[in-house]
């Protein structure tokens, strides 16, 4: 009788842990961080103002406030086919940010709107692939008018949204990997269902303070948030100025970030000058 007693206690207690069991969705997939050593697979792999490109860039003398249109063309000694063309633009002050995509016009060139905001100094990042690989040419224009302090821009419902950021590992170093994770929430919520931007969950652009590195890249992952995880290899140690997009109802929205990306540590007579990244 006690043994019948004890089976049927271990059957009932089999049966409630059951459900439990069943709730765990273990196909589920989960951010991927890596390794803070392996770096290879997250530089980006780009040909910088490489001498057998070269970019045209003509536009109407223009002053702060005022639309202006821009027309530019990509010649190069062999026959190069220009795809996935992105222009990245910010201030000398790195606060204000624009990531636009030119379309081509009837006479071959490419064309694409800018509003700037105050006149200075402007950084113009176009990137694109060839047969080559990534190109990335700069370009340096300046905008009459008086010069003002630059404020970092935002859009009517920015309040709407919240975005919590961690950096893995805390402490950056250059040629090492930091993953940036930014975890977005919408009025409160876990805001999931990202619209993809060109078949991403995000996009990002880095620069440094001197502008003299400028990087482009985006999710290996793209599960629809409301994490998302952007894995980086600055070269450059220093304050880096990191701009995020997401799209949400139809609108692209800006995370504006700084990170401070230290020297990596070299060793000197036998010791470390200083501590390995940490978790």
């Amino acid at each position: 009788m006690k043994t019948k007693l004890l089976s049927l206690l271990l059957l009932s207690l089999l049966l409630a842990a059951a459900p439990s069991h069943a709730q765990l969705d273990l196909e589920k997939e989960v951010l991927i961080i890596p390794d803070t050593h392996n770096e290879k697979p997250y530089i980006w792999k780009v040909l910088r103002n490489p001498k057998d490109y070269e970019l045209n860039l003509q536009y109407d003398d223009t002053a702060a406030g005022t639309e202006t249109t821009f027309s530019m063309d990509i010649r190069s000694k062999g026959t190069a086919k220009i795809d996935d063309l992105h222009v990245f633009i910010a201030d000398e002050d790195l606060h204000i940010y624009r990531h636009l995509r030119p379309v081509i016009s009837g006479n071959g060139k490419y064309t694409f709107g800018f509003n700037v905001p105050q006149a200075g100094k402007y950084r113009f990042e176009a990137v694109f692939k060839t047969q080559d690989g990534w190109i990335n040419i700069s370009r340096d224009i300046k905008i009459k008018g008086d010069k003002k302090t630059s404020e970092p821009e935002t859009k009517a419902g920015d309040e709407d949204y919240s975005v919590k950021v961690k950096l893995i590992p805390k402490r950056i170093y250059s040629e090492h990997v930091v993953t940036i994770v930014y975890g977005i929430m919408y009025k409160g919520i876990p805001l999931k269902g990202l619209e993809k931007i060109d078949g991403f969950d995000m996009q990002v652009a880095a620069w440094d303070e001197d502008m003299e590195e400028f990087i482009y890249a985006a999710p290996k992952q793209n599960l629809g948030g409301p994490e998302v995880a952007v894995s980086i290899v600055f070269m450059k140690h220093g304050k880096h100025a990191v701009f995020g997009e997401f799209k949400h109802n139809g609108i692209i929205r800006k995370i504006d970030l700084l990170i401070n990306v230290l020297e990596e540590p070299k060793e000197d007579g036998g010791s470390i000058r200083d501590t390995k990244p940490s978790y």
